[in-house]
C-alpha cells in the first residue's frame, strides 16, 4: 500500500472541508485506491480553528516552517491564499523535495511556470487542480486526455459569485440586492472586489493558458472587466433580444497569436453555457479531435473544492510531470476584435439626440442592427437606449463611443458588451 505523509497549512474554509474528507475517508481511500492517506501535522495563525476540528496539540503548530522541515511529511497542501507568504511556502516545500497542492489561483497564475520548473528540478510534484473551477475536475481532464487532441480554445462561466449575482437580476433584483444575497449565502466575500471586477475569473483564465497553450501569461496583460456597470435593464433587453449575459473567460489561438480575455457577453440562449445559473460553474474546451467537451459543476464551496485537493492527494506519484514549453505567442489585442456589439446608452431625453446617434454609426461604417428603447420611460431626463450592431471592430466602436461623450447628449461610461454568436 502506497503511503502519503501529509501536511496542510491553512485550516480556515477549504482546509476543514479537505480534514473531513480525509478523516472520514481514510478507509474508503485505503480500500479503493491502496492509499493511506497520512496526516502528519496541520498548521493555522489561529489555534481556534485547530480546537474546533478537534485536532491534538502534537498535530498543531502555528509556525509553516515546522511542517516543511519536518522529514516525515513528504506532501504539503497549502490553502492560505495570497501571493507572498504563500509563495515562501511553495518555493521552501518544493527546494525541500515535498510536494506541493494547492488551490491558490493567484499564485498559480502569477508564478505557476517557476513552480513548475522548481518542481521538476526536485523530482517532485505541484498539483492546483482546486485552483479553477472549484470541484470542477477540469485540469487533471486536460492533462489526461485533452492535450492530446490539441486544445484549440476554452471558454467558460469561472466565478459562482457573478453568475448568482446575474441569475438573480434574471429575476429582477437589482445588482445592489443581488450582491447583498451573494454575501449572506457565503457565495461572495464581505469584500467582493476581485469577484465582480473579473479578477478572480483572469486568474483562472492565466491557469488555464498554461495546461491548454503552455503559455505563461500575465492577468495584466490582456482584457478585464466585471460586472459592476450591469443593471436590470441589460438583463431584460438581452433577454427580449434572445440572449442571456454572461460573465466569460475565453482562450483561444487566433492566427499564431493568444487571445485571452475576461468580460461580460451576450450568449444566445440555445449556447450550453446559457443554462449555467446560480453558483454554477462550466467550462467548455474545444479540441481538434474530441471536439467541444464541458464540464460542469459547483466552482467554489468548502466540499467541492476540498474534493479537488483530495483528488490531488491521491494523484501524487501516480501521474506523470508534464514538462511545459512555455511558448512564446503575441498577446492579440481586444482592439483588434471584430464582433457583434450591445450598447446600452442613458440618453438625454431630448429631440434630435437618436438621429445624432445614428448619423454617427454612419459616419464610422457601423452598421445597426437594433434599436430598443423603453417608452415608459419617456417623462425621465436620461432614458436608456440599446444599439445592437452588426459585426464591427472594439477599436473602431469606441471611437464611436468617445465622439458620442464629445457631442455631450448621453451620460458618461455607456456600456459596451460583445456578443457570442
Amino acid at each position: 500500500m502506497r503511503k502519503i505523509n501529509l501536511g496542510i497549512i491553512g485550516l480556515g474554509t477549504i482546509g476543514e472541508g479537505v480534514y473531513k474528507i480525509l478523516k472520514n475517508q481514510r478507509s474508503r481511500i485505503k480500500e479503493y485506491y491502496d492509499i493511506d492517506i497520512n496526516l502528519i501535522k496541520t498548521c493555522d495563525i489561529s489555534p481556534l480553528l485547530a480546537k474546533k476540528l478537534k485536532i491534538k496539540k502534537s498535530k498543531f503548530t502555528k509556525n509553516y516552517m515546522d511542517l516543511i522541515n519536518d522529514p516525515n511529511i513528504d506532501s504539503i497542501v497549502e490553502l492560505i491564499g495570497g501571493t507572498t507568504i504563500a509563495n515562501d511556502i511553495a518555493i521552501n516545500t518544493l527546494r525541500n523535495k515535498k510536494n506541493f497542492i494547492t488551490a491558490n489561483k493567484a499564485l498559480i497564475a502569477k508564478n505557476g511556470f517557476e513552480l513548475l520548473s522548481l518542481a521538476k528540478k526536485n523530482n517532485v510534484q505541484l498539483l492546483y487542480e482546486a485552483s479553477v473551477g472549484g470541484g470542477i475536475p477540469i485540469l487533471n481532464s486536460i492533462q489526461d486526455s485533452l492535450l492530446i487532441n490539441q486544445v484549440k480554445s476554452f471558454i467558460g462561466i469561472m466565478n459562482g459569485t457573478c453568475n448568482y449575482i446575474l441569475t438573480l437580476m434574471a429575476n429582477g433584483i437589482e445588482f445592489d440586492n443581488a450582491l447583498k444575497k451573494a454575501q449572506e449565502l457565503g457565495f461572495a466575500e464581505a469584500d467582493p472586489t476581485l469577484d465582480i471586477n473579473g479578477m478572480d475569473t483572469a486568474h483562472k483564465v492565466s491557469v488555464l493558458s498554461k495546461d491548454c497553450f503552455d503559455f505563461d501569461s500575465k492577468v495584466e496583460n490582456f482584457h478585464v472587466t466585471g460586472i459592476e456597470n450591469i443593471s436590470k435593464i441589460d438583463i431584460e433587453a438581452a433577454s427580449q433580444l434572445g440572449y442571456k449575459i454572461k460573465l466569460i473567460g475565453l482562450g483561444r489561438i487566433v492566427k499564431n497569436k493568444i487571445d485571452l480575455r475576461v468580460h461580460l457577453s451576450l450568449l444566445k440562449k440555445d449556447n450550453p453555457l446559457c443554462n449555467v445559473d446560480r453558483e454554477f460553474n462550466a467550462i467548455l474546451i474545444d479540441s481538434k479531435n474530441l471536439g467541444p467537451v464541458m464540464k460542469y459543476g459547483y466552482g467554489a464551496g468548502m466540499l467541492p473544492t476540498a474534493t479537488a485537493i483530495v483528488s490531488d492527494i491521491i494523484r501524487i506519484n501516480s501521474n506523470i510531470n508534464r514538462s511545459f514549453k512555455n511558448k512564446k505567442y503575441k498577446m492579440f489585442n481586444i482592439n483588434n476584435l471584430e464582433s457583434k456589439f450591445y450598447l446600452r446608452l442613458n440618453l438625454k431625453n431630448n429631440p434630435g439626440n437618436l438621429a445624432k446617434i445614428t448619423k454617427l454609426f454612419a459616419k464610422y461604417s457601423i452598421n445597426i442592427e437594433k434599436i430598443l428603447q423603453n417608452p415608459d420611460n419617456v417623462n425621465l431626463k436620461h432614458v436608456p437606449v440599446i444599439i445592437t450592431t452588426k459585426k464591427s471592430n472594439y477599436k473602431t466602436t469606441n471611437k464611436l463611443i468617445n465622439q458620442l461623450d464629445k457631442l455631450n447628449i448621453a451620460l458618461k461610461n455607456p456600456l459596451l458588451i460583445p456578443i457570442e454568436d
